[in-house]
């Protein structure tokens, strides 16, 4: 029997409908948050929170043999109570519930109870009905390929459904990717009002050997007040299971929309522009993308139908646009206090080209090497030693040279597993056939292990996976493995203007908002500032990204720009460390409403996703995140005005292809620093002190500024009393004060040093 059938025919045993009753008649167990019930042979989920059976139906894959129930202890995850369940086939489902987690913990074991090895690519975990207490038809599901009802595609290793009147809503995620991928399938039931979602693992191979059990993956499952709160946690359980501390949010140039691979010369010009213009801001990093690589053998004819298929796949020396080679073009990166990166693919290669042994590659059920004609190339066995040696030599070349930051593309090729760009919701079949070395890894597994050679191989490097969207396998198993991934496909287009490019990095950006900061950084890919795109669309790029808190990048010879578009990426500099939150992510499938800000100040981004129909926008204060019964004063950030103070409802009409940014916050009897012009955030990178003195009617601060560019502190002032501005001072030195105007007034410092500044105004 085939590999294929062996799969279908285990898949088969274990579709078996649930038992009508188990050992015991009853079983619970609970914490704060959930009670998990086994009754006739039934699971149930109670939310604690919600106060209401959400889950009336948590069904496993096969006859129930037994139960029981014990303590539990995790290194991670410290006491708790298990309700473990056995099948007839020898697997076992272990529920865990922990003390201060709010979801409760699924661990499927596979058994095998015949005399042969069992063979599969996929196996079904368990299935879960869900009772929001509304019509079906207003339930909302939302996974990695969108918002949708409830008979949306598949998610790749998480799902939500919600009420999104409410928020209510019961969150599923895979905690762990050590074996496979978990797929999730939401579902109506026929006949009924509610709906079901179904849970399988998804391998490439697995193989359970009689007698010897086998884990597979956990899988968390929980109901919150607040479903977007729930991806939040979830991508909070994630990063303390994989122990994640992500490195600081780096700021990059990367070569490739403008001048692919670019060269030694405009490299070493650009580098030296940014590190006078944009270094400053916090633009960090200068990396080198495809095309610098040279092609090994030197008579190797890169031509053809195969070769030709995507990238030169060697990495081993410099082309002639790097006669000096790359070590040389990374030490003048790093002599002006940059960061060098670069661009490589570490785990495909080209099985015609005589400098790569066939031994390294993954192979078809013939045996012939497994290659993704459309670009990726031919797919390493990351299961096969040679294959790992051959990543950890690639790796520590190009660390030696003194590269730092790694963009590492084509990563699905790991897996390995098809091309199937642009991929979001669930695609079957992009495993194909293809089969590993080691008969006891699976494609995952091998995937996670690449990962591990590569930061085994450059621990102190900052690396960003790309991208998920060359095949969504590739993400969940990169957790804890990667400092950035690029979450969108390329938006190269939107140079042009071309308006669904614009938008896609955001979209993209917005539906894996959660695991931004958490679990890794988001890079939706470039901004685009240059004048081939129009003003407001840039405007909303760099303003998108700078709400959101995604990681920028940009790609453009600066010296190249007008003034004024330079100084758009300076106001997206840094990105921000805060939590931000698409508002109304169950509503709509393109959230126009973002929200973050900290103890001082809150700043609310409004985008309208139509680049020519007008958009009103009118949001209750409360469902926003605010206090509705609360005045607060604003400022535009675009249009460069105080806003007169508002409260209860928000509304705002935005033409066609605009954005809005408000800094926000809630009217006070004295002055108060409400927006200043250095970050389209106003004041929430650089302001990190404020007080007033009422004995003295000053009001004083530190800010962290930029040398040469000009910094206006937007002050709100009381509707009430008489306001002028008697003195101003910045580091002691007396500054010319603004005129106080209706809602506000403006003061404007030249820094003559980056640094942490100190400033009074004194009324």
């Amino acid at each position: 029997m085939s590999f294929r059938h062996l799969g279908f025919a285990l898949l088969a045993l274990l579709s078996l409908p649930i038992a009508a009753r188990a050992e015991r008649d009853a079983a619970t167990i609970e914490n704060e948050f959930l009670t998990v019930a086994l009754k006739d042979g039934r699971v149930s989920l109670s939310s604690k929170v919600l106060k209401r059976l959400v889950v009336p139906a948590l069904d496993l894959p096969a006859k129930l043999e037994g139960s029981a129930i014990r303590s539990c202890r995790d290194p991670i995850w410290g006491d708790g109570q298990e309700l473990l369940l056995t099948h007839v086939t020898g697997w076992a489902t272990s529920i865990r519930l922990f003390a201060e987690h709010p979801f409760a913990h699924l661990h499927t074991t596979a058994g095998n109870r015949t005399d042969k090895p069992a063979l599969m690519n996929q196996a079904p975990l368990f299935s879960y009905d869900v009772d929001l207490g509304i019509p079906i038809e207003q339930i909302r599901t939302l996974g990695t390929g969108g918002l949708g009802g409830m008979q949306a595609e598949g998610s790749y290793s998480w799902s939500v459904v919600a009420d999104p009147s409410s928020r209510h809503g019961v969150v599923a995620g895979c905690l762990t990717h050590e074996t496979g991928v978990g797929a999730f399938f939401p579902r109506r039931l026929p006949g009924q009002e509610r709906g079901r979602v179904s849970i399988r693992s998804d391998f490439g191979q697995f193989r359970v050997m009689p007698g010897k059990p086998r884990p597979i993956d956990t899988v968390v499952l929980g109901a919150f007040a607040d479903a977007r709160r729930g991806l939040e946690a979830y991508a909070d359980a994630v990063a303390r299971h994989y122990q994640i501390e992500l490195k600081p949010t780096p700021g990059v140039y990367c070569t490739w929309y403008h001048s692919r691979g670019s060269d030694e010369a405009n490299l070493a010009a650009n580098t030296a522009f940014a590190a006078e213009h944009l270094k400053p801001f916090g633009l960090t990093v200068m990396q080198i993308d495809d095309e610098w690589q040279a092609i090994l053998p030197r008579d190797f004819q890169h031509e053809g139908e195969i070769q030709t298929t995507g990238p030169i796949k060697v990495f081993v020396d410099a082309n002639t646009n790097y006669p000096r080679g790359m070590a040389a073009a990374a030490e003048n990166i790093t002599t002006h206090g940059m960061v060098a990166g670069i661009w490589f693919m570490p785990f495909a290669g080209n099985f015609q080209n005589p400098y790569f042994d066939h031994k390294v590659f993954a192979s078809n059920p013939d045996g012939t090497p497994f290659h993704d004609r459309r670009w990726s190339g031919t797919c390493l066995d990351l299961s096969h030693p040679k294959a790992q040696a051959l990543v950890a030599e690639t790796v520590r070349r190009i660390h030696g040279w003194g590269y730092r930051y790694f963009k590492l593309d084509g990563l699905h090729t790991g897996a390995p597993s098809k091309n199937i760009y642009v991929n979001t919701g669930y695609q079957e079949g992009s495993f194909a056939d293809s089969r590993l070395h080691d008969p006891d890894s699976t494609h995952l597994a091998a995937y996670r292990r690449g990962l591990q050679i590569v930061r085994a191989n450059a621990a102190d490097t900052f690396i960003l996976g790309c991208n998920v969207s060359q095949n969504m396998y590739s993400m969940g198993p990169a957790f804890g493995l990667v400092d950035a991934m690029r979450i969108g496909p390329d938006n190269g287009n939107a140079a042009t203007g071309n308006w669904r490019q614009v938008v896609t990095g955001a979209w993209h950006g917005t539906n894996l908002y959660f695991l931004n900061g958490r679990v890794w950084h988001n890079d939706p890919d470039p901004v685009y500032v240059r004048p081939s795109i129009p003003l407001e669309s840039a405007r909303w790029m760099c303003s998108w990204l700078a709400v959101a808190g995604g990681m920028h990048s940009s790609s453009i010879q600066y010296a190249e720009l007008p003034a004024e578009r330079l100084d758009l990426l300076k106001r997206c500099l840094p990105s921000h460390n805060r939590p931000a939150r698409p508002v109304d992510l169950l509503e709509t499938n393109e959230p126009r409403i973002w929200l973050t800000g900290n103890q001082r100040l809150s700043v609310i981004g409004l985008f309208n996703w139509q680049d020519e129909a007008e958009e009103e926008i009118v949001y209750e204060m409360g469902r926003l995140g605010l206090d509705p019964d609360v005045r607060y004063a604003a400022f535009d950030y675009w249009r460069e005005q105080f806003v007169e103070p508002f409260s209860g409802t928000l509304q705002q009409t935005l033409p066609g292809g605009t954005c809005r940014v408000l800094a926000v916050r809630p009217v006070a009897d004295h002055p108060q620093v409400l927006s200043t012009s250095r970050h389209i955030t106003q004041g929430l990178i650089d302001v990190v002190a404020e007080t007033w003195d009422s004995t003295t009617r000053t009001l004083s601060g530190r800010s962290l500024v930029v040398a040469g560019d000009p910094y206006e502190i937007r002050i709100a002032l009381p509707a009430t009393g008489t306001w002028k501005i008697s003195q101003a001072t910045l580091d002691g030195k007396a500054v010319e004060p603004g005129t106080a105007k209706h809602l506000g007034v403006r003061v404007r410092f030249q820094p003559e040093r980056t640094d942490l500044v100190d400033w009074q105004i004194r009324f």
